[in-house]
C-alpha cells in the first residue's frame, strides 16, 4: 500500500490565476466596487474570489470597512508573491506567442522621460524596421510607478534614471548605463538670462515646475534654499508632463530642473537658457531593470538589443557603463 504523502495535508492546492488577479486589484486600489470596475467583472465575483482565496488560506486577506478593505499582515504577504505569479503568467503567454511565430507577438516596456526625447525615437524606428509584426507598446512616467508596473508584470523591462534615494524593491535586478544630468532651464529670453551670475535669492523668487510624482527631488531642491537660509520657493505649479513643461517653460517666466537628455537637438536646445554648475543635485544613474530571476521573452531580448544599441549611439559608448555590448538576440 502506498504511504500517504504528509505533506499534502498542509500544501494548500495552487491558487487561480484569475483569483488573484481580483485580489491584486482590491489590494491596490482599496475597494472592492473599483476592482470589478477595473476587471469588467461584477463585485460579487471580486468578493467570491478574494472569499475563495481565504478559505484556501485558512487567513482573512482584508479588513472590510465604511472606508474601504484594508489589507492585513496576511494580505500584504500574498501580494509579494502573487505579483510575481500574474507577472510569469503573462510573460509565459508573450513567450508561447513569440515562439510560434518569431516575426509576431507583443511588447511592453516602461521608460523614464530621460529616454523619451532622443532614445526613444531611435529604437522605435530601429526596432520596427526588424520587427515589423511585433506590436511595441511603451508606458512612461516616474521610476517608481514604472517600478510598480514591472513588479505586477506589466511591462517586461524599465530604462529610467530613477532618484538616489529611491528605495529599490528586492525582486528587481538594476544594470547602471549612463549618468544622467540636471540643469536648471529656462526660456531663452528670461529675465534672468542676462544675468551673468544667477543666485540662489534669484532662484527662489521665480515659479517652479515640478513633478510631484518626484517628491524627493523637490525635497532635495527646498534643502538647498534652506541650507542657504533661504525660504524654498513659494510659487510652483506640480505638472507629470514633460511636453507640457517644456511649452511652460517656453511661454512663462518659470524655472524647472530638467535632464539635458529632454532635448532632441541643439536646434529645439537652443531655446533655452541653460545653468550649469548649481549647487542643486544635478546627477543621476540610469538604469536598465528587469524582475530578478526573469528571463526576457524573445521580442523584448531584441528590444533591449535596440535600446542598448541607441545608447551607444546617443550618450556615447565611453559613457556607458554595464551595458557596454548589446547581445546578439
Amino acid at each position: 500500500m502506498t504511504e500517504p504523502d504528509l505533506r499534502q495535508r498542509f500544501i494548500k492546492p495552487s491558487m487561480d490565476p484569475q483569483k488573484l488577479q481580483h485580489f491584486l486589484s482590491v489590494y491596490d486600489t482599496g475597494s472592492f466596487s473599483r476592482a470589478a470596475s477595473n476587471n469588467d467583472v461584477s463585485q460579487q465575483a471580486v468578493s467570491k474570489s478574494v472569499a475563495k482565496l481565504e478559505e484556501t488560506l485558512s487567513v482573512r486577506l482584508f479588513e472590510r470597512g465604511a472606508f474601504g478593505a484594508e489589507p492585513t499582515q496576511f494580505g500584504h504577504a500574498l501580494a509579494r508573491r502573487a505579483k510575481v505569479i500574474t507577472a510569469e503568467s503573462r510573460l509565459a503567454a508573450a513567450e508561447i506567442s513569440a515562439m510560434r511565430g518569431a516575426d509576431r507577438g507583443y511588447v511592453r516596456i516602461g521608460l523614464g522621460w530621460s529616454f523619451l526625447t532622443r532614445i526613444a525615437p531611435m529604437v522605435i524606428n530601429r526596432f520596427s524596421e526588424k520587427q515589423p509584426g511585433v506590436t511595441l507598446s511603451i508606458t512612461s512616467g516616474d521610476t517608481k510607478t514604472l517600478y510598480e508596473k514591472l513588479l505586477r508584470g506589466e511591462v517586461e523591462f524599465v530604462a529610467s534614471a530613477p532618484p538616489s534615494d529611491l528605495e529599490i524593491d528586492n525582486a528587481i535586478d538594476t544594470t547602471e548605463m549612463f549618468e544622467d544630468r540636471d540643469v536648471i532651464m529656462m526660456r531663452r529670453d528670461h529675465p534672468l538670462a542676462s544675468k551673468t551670475d544667477i543666485t540662489l535669492e534669484d532662484l527662489s523668487s521665480q515659479t517652479w515646475l515640478v513633478s510631484m510624482q518626484l517628491q524627493m527631488q523637490w525635497q532635495r531642491i527646498c534643502n538647498v534654499f534652506l541650507a542657504a537660509s533661504l525660504s524654498p520657493p513659494a510659487k510652483y505649479v506640480d505638472m507629470d508632463s514633460v511636453i507640457l513643461a517644456k511649452s511652460t517653460l517656453l511661454q512663462s517666466d518659470a524655472v524647472m530642473l530638467l535632464a539635458k537628455e529632454l532635448f532632441a537637438t541643439e536646434e529645439e536646445r537652443a531655446q533655452y537658457h541653460i545653468i550649469e554648475g548649481t549647487e542643486f543635485p544635478v546627477a543621476r544613474t540610469a538604469y536598465f531593470a528587469i524582475r530578478r530571476n526573469s528571463l526576457l521573452q524573445p521580442a523584448a531580448q531584441s528590444l533591449k538589443n535596440e535600446l542598448v544599441a541607441a545608447c551607444r549611439s546617443i550618450v556615447g559608448i565611453n559613457q556607458l557603463r554595464g551595458m557596454t555590448v548589446a547581445e546578439k538576440p
